[in-house]
């Protein structure tokens, strides 16, 4: 019987490549020089356009081992989706890239709550994603009411955002890793157990039809010489 894992638990890889594509991208927003909003806007949709394609491949993997794939789904359409806006629209007034990236962040931000606080059992893991959650719905609202400051200061608190996101989501992938081998370790085991109990069954069986199929033999060779005898004394009468 297999149990189907959260999506907490899915493979560390897509953590650790999130992480990386999110820090990346925040240590480029935080400090690049650039003003250009127009070339700012496409590289924050093009990251996001990685971070679902990336979880695009976790959907794969997680319905491929038959596990639940409803929230890779939900993340991968609320990723492309947040991308192809800002990608198709990159031309358009700041004022829309503004409500696109506010949007992502706090329904980011809301997830991570979400996944927190109801999916995850050990305290670290659960304070990191509170905290990334908390950061997350914070920073949505601070870009949303950025456009009185600039046109590109919405781009440095999403990337602050993500710098955030990218450190949790490494150092999750690298406990989620160890988690996995402890995970591997303990179906193996498992495995091992149901193994040798089959075995001993199976010897105890053999045990039980031993003794009777030798009683049952010693039945058929006595019914076999009183079949002789009989036929013998049957010869001697005639």
């Amino acid at each position: 019987m297999s149990t189907k894992l959260k999506y907490i638990d899915s493979h560390w890889g897509v953590f650790a490549l999130q992480g990386v594509v999110a820090l990346l991208f925040g240590w480029f927003a935080l400090f690049t020089g650039s003003s250009d909003v127009q070339t700012l806007v496409v590289i924050v949709g093009s990251v996001l356009l990685s971070l679902g394609i990336i979880e695009l491949f976790n959907l794969l993997i997680r319905t491929r081992t038959r596990n639940t794939w409803g929230i890779s789904l939900l993340m991968a359409i609320l990723e492309i989706g947040a991308a192809l806006s800002l990608l198709f629209t990159y031309e358009q007034n700041v004022a829309w890239h503004l409500v696109v990236v506010a949007a992502y962040t706090i329904f980011r931000g809301i997830f991570e709550l979400i996944l927190g606080l109801r999916s995850i059992d050990d305290l670290t893991d659960k304070f990191s994603w509170v905290l990334t959650g908390i950061c997350g719905c914070i920073m949505g609202i601070v870009i949303l009411n950025s456009g009185r400051l600039g046109t590109t200061h919405f781009i440095k608190y999403f990337g602050s955002y993500m710098m955030v996101f990218g450190i949790v989501n490494l150092i999750y992938s690298i406990h989620n890793h160890e988690q996995s081998k402890d995970y591997q370790a303990e179906k193996v085991a498992a495995k091992k157990a149901k193994a040798a109990v089959k075995n001993s069954a199976k010897e105890l069986l053999k045990a039980v039809e031993t003794p009777s199929s030798k009683i049952s033999a010693k039945k058929s060779a006595k019914t076999t010489i009183k079949h002789k005898s009989g036929g013998k004394s049957t010869k001697k009468s005639k």
